[in-house]
């Protein structure tokens, strides 16, 4: 009997500490007056957004029953590695997928219209975006003015027809196996023809394809991919970008995660500063200090295009550690960490850099108060490497107390 009771117990206590759900997200409803429905967003915000007073880039999701939970992980997955920011994700829930996400076209068969259903009006769904959906996104949340769409299939057509008809809707494209098989003006207009004015054209598109050899899908792909070079290549005054990455390896099926996440890495990749890291490198620049500004500049010019702050905290951070490794130039890395520090007051890691700095440049009482601000920081934390900002300082303390004994 007390061994059943035991047990009971003890599978009691195990109900009790398994109840805390893992939450990726939430939804809302919006009444569309242009799509005249209601409207099923899925909705992720980054860690930390509810404390923060910084604005975020948006990813809108179509398909988004198909891709919510992916687009998830992978963006906090980029995030956590510093290849791209904090994103808000805004996932748009399907009720006339069909319908939606296909551009009207008088070339449809009698068998493709039958199949499709109702068709023909992205000309609709895209005004809801630009009228009512993103207007009320960056009305609501802490959203910057930098917006990325991600379609698939149709998806991936909706993109095509949107960037040929609005491109400045959204910032950044990310277009996978898009079903360019079907119907419509716009592959065969030429680039020149349509974006009459290149110093205009301002934007980040990438697709992919995955292994669909058949029809003329491919084929029009591989076109899109020709009329994006040629433009770019013919107008240096252009600000598009523009990345083609087959997936023969992916089904059309599968092909949506991992587009996903190397669009991303595209979109964001001028965002991975290059720090100088040698002694001839930083002479390049101009010497430590200029090396300094020069990052500084970087990212302040970054920020002002991407219309959100573009952090250049990793970059001091690493700059810093590479004046550390150079003996000529270790007293400069104080100068890195400090600007880090000053730029960002509350970060404890920060604190914890200026004062290693400081120690290895043998100024103790300075890097104790570094040391001492960064534990105090992050004991207002839940952050559990605490222990080692703690270790840190009372390391430096025995280090100084040697050091007078002496």
């Amino acid at each position: 009997m007390k061994f059943k009771l035991l047990i009971g117990l003890f599978l009691l206590s195990l109900s009790i500490y398994s109840q805390n759900a893992i939450t990726i997200g939430e939804t809302e409803t919006v009444h569309s007056e242009i799509l005249e429905e209601d409207r099923i967003l899925e909705i992720y915000l980054p860690e930390g957004y509810g404390e923060s007073d910084k604005t975020y880039p948006v990813l809108y999701l179509l398909d988004s029953f198909y891709n919510f939970s992916h687009a998830v992980g992978t963006v906090e997955y980029l995030q956590l590695n510093r290849l791209i920011p904090d994103m808000i994700i805004i996932g748009i829930r399907n009720t006339n997928r069909n319908r939606d996400l296909s551009p009207d076209s008088l070339e449809l068969s009698t068998e493709e219209r039958e199949r499709m259903g109702a068709s023909g009006e992205a000309h609709n769904f895209m005004a809801f975006l630009e009228k009512e959906l993103i207007p009320h996104i960056e009305k609501t949340y802490k959203a910057a003015p930098y917006r990325v769409i991600f379609g698939h299939s149709l998806g991936g057509l909706f993109n095509v027809y949107t960037f040929y008809k609005n491109p400045e809707l959204f910032d950044a494209y990310i277009t996978a196996s898009p079903s360019l098989w079907y119907p419509n003006e716009l592959i065969p207009q030429e680039f020149e023809n349509v974006f009459k004015t290149p110093s205009e054209l301002s934007a980040t598109f990438y697709m992919s394809l995955a292994n669909e050899n058949k029809g003329k899908m491919r084929g029009n792909v591989l076109k899109l991919s020709g009329e994006f070079n040629n433009y770019i290549n013919t107008h240096d005054e252009t600000d598009l970008r523009f990345k083609y990455e087959p997936m023969p390896e992916e089904s059309h099926g599968t092909v949506g995660l991992p587009s996903i996440f190397s669009g991303l890495r595209f979109i964001f990749e001028p965002t991975q500063y290059e720090i100088p890291r040698t002694k001839e490198e930083i002479m390049v620049q101009g010497g430590p200090e200029a090396a300094i500004q020069n990052a500084v500049t970087y990212f302040d010019e970054l920020t002002e295009k991407y219309k959100f702050e573009v952090t250049n905290e990793n970059a001091l951070t690493d700059l810093g550690y590479a004046f550390l490794r150079l003996e000529e130039y270790k007293e400069y890395s104080v100068n890195a960490f400090k600007a880090n520090v000053e730029a960002r007051p509350e970060s404890y890691e920060a604190d914890s850099s200026l004062g290693m700095a400081y120690e290895e440049n043998g100024e103790l009482q300075k890097a104790k108060a570094h040391y001492e601000k960064a534990l105090s920081l992050v004991m207002e934390t839940d952050d559990p490497e605490w222990e080692f900002y703690k270790a840190d300082l009372e390391n430096l303390k025995r280090k100084m107390e040697a050091k007078a004994n002496k």
